[in-house]
């Protein structure tokens, strides 16, 4: 490059590279591997504090950050000329465009409101479609597009301050309209997946970026919203019925795997007291639970080994329940209680690492509960009442089905024992 295009330092290369990335974008928006590959190589070098702090000096990027719209960038776009799975790309530019934009940001909400005023525009028009009720394939490829920019945007924000300013936007105006595109075309999964995702995401709560203040309601307003989501979706997931080996995944497994991963990370994420609903009588937390069971039990044992990502979903998600939530294990019906032991059983003969040790978690966690109340049983003090019943409930049920725990304890010694076997061939 010093030889051909005559640059001497650094900052000139990073100004080379940028004018080339938003040259690509601007005139190569129909071909999707250049976009690809341009975003790639964008998203690349937006990762390092020192190199943002050089790119957002650079004009090429002053412009990315204020012109972020189909007029400049016509993959942004959602002619039907553009496929649904060219979309994906958005996720990729955003998030490297808000990183970008989170060096200087600080705590400037006019500056955020002005960066996300393209999106503002697009949900604005896909109200006005909604309300309309007319164009609606243009509305859900809008909508599409939009979860896709959020999703990439809500990865880039990892700090308490950012986050908020993201709910503020989108809260309570338009995370209802993704609501009603999960109602609308629950049946579609190109267009659910990336609102689900989208979901999956804003539960994250990486870097305890979701730490809201004391007085702030907006952990349960998040999570309300993300039990609707998941109910709306399991409910309606359910009324396909049957489905062809070559659809069970793409039309129903992989959404329920995405819930499932969205519900872990509202459990382990640290920032919902569970207990005000039941306190207050409000059914959100009921309610996803019982989603999780009714999507579950649509679940054969195969499946729910065989696809990857939604086993690797599944007992994590388990093991939360197990830890902090046996209230709720020990409610359950003989039938489902029976299925999630047979579950845990079967994971721990997997060969995938993620699934058994969530397995030799749960597993854990269920007979320490069990132990306890056993230990616990001569005593029966009047305040430990209803968690005397929950234990009952659940010693019966191992005292009717022995050959339950029994075969779950040996496999998982088995797998103890790989275990130590791995470590001594590792070792030597």
């Amino acid at each position: 490059m010093s030889e051909v295009l005559g640059i001497t330092d650094d900052n000139h290369v990073l100004e080379t590279f940028m004018t080339k990335i938003v040259t690509n974008l601007k005139y190569w928006g129909r071909c999707e591997p250049v976009i690809s590959r341009t975003l790639q190589f964008l998203n690349d070098l937006s990762v390092g504090y020192i190199l943002l702090k050089k790119l957002v000096k650079i004009d090429a990027v002053k412009f990315m950050l204020k012109n972020h719209t189909s007029e400049h960038f016509p993959f942004l776009g959602i002619s039907d000329s553009y496929s649904l799975s060219d979309f994906r790309c958005r996720t990729t530019f955003y998030t490297a465009l808000t990183r970008l934009l989170m060096v200087d940001l600080g705590e400037d909400e006019d500056e955020f409101e002005n960066f996300m005023l393209p999106l503002t525009v697009s949900f604005e028009t896909v109200l006005q479609i909604f309300n309309n009720n007319f164009k609606q394939e243009d509305v859900k490829r809008m909508l599409i597009g939009l979860a896709r920019d959020l999703r990439g945007i809500a990865f880039a924000l990892n700090t308490k301050t950012s986050y908020a300013m993201l709910f503020d936007w989108m809260y309570p105006t338009y995370l209802p309209v993704l609501q009603k595109a999960i109602e609308r075309w629950y049946g579609e999964p190109a267009c659910t997946t990336p609102i689900l995702k989208l979901m999956a995401e804003l539960m994250q709560n990486r870097s305890q970026r979701l730490n809201f203040d004391v007085s702030s309601p907006n952990g349960i307003l998040l999570f309300r919203e993300a039990s609707k989501m998941i109910c709306t979706y399991g409910n309606q997931i359910l009324s396909l019925g049957s489905l062809s080996k070559d659809q069970i995944y793409p039309m129903k497994l992989k959404g329920i795997s995405i819930c499932y991963s969205a519900l872990k990370s509202a459990l382990c994420g640290n920032y919902v007291s569970f207990g005000v609903f039941k306190l207050y009588g409000d059914n959100h937390f009921d309610n996803v639970l019982q989603a999780f069971v009714k999507m579950l039990l649509s679940v054969s044992h195969s499946d729910l080994l065989q696809y990857r990502k939604l086993s690797q979903s599944y007992y994590p998600l388990l093991e939360c329940l197990t830890q902090d939530h046996m209230s709720f294990i020990t409610n359950l019906e003989p039938p489902v209680l029976l299925y999630v032991l047979t579950s845990i059983s079967e994971g721990l003969t997997t060969l995938d690492t993620i699934v058994s040790s969530s397995c030799c978690t749960s597993l854990d966690y269920i007979v320490t509960y069990l132990f306890k109340h056993i230990a616990k049983e001569g005593k029966k003090p009047l305040r430990s009442r209803e968690a005397t019943q929950a234990g009952q409930r659940l010693l019966h049920f191992m005292q009717q089905n022995p050959d339950v725990l029994q075969q779950v304890n040996k496999l998982r010694h088995r797998e103890i024992n790989w275990k130590v076997i791995e470590l001594g061939v590792e070792s030597r």
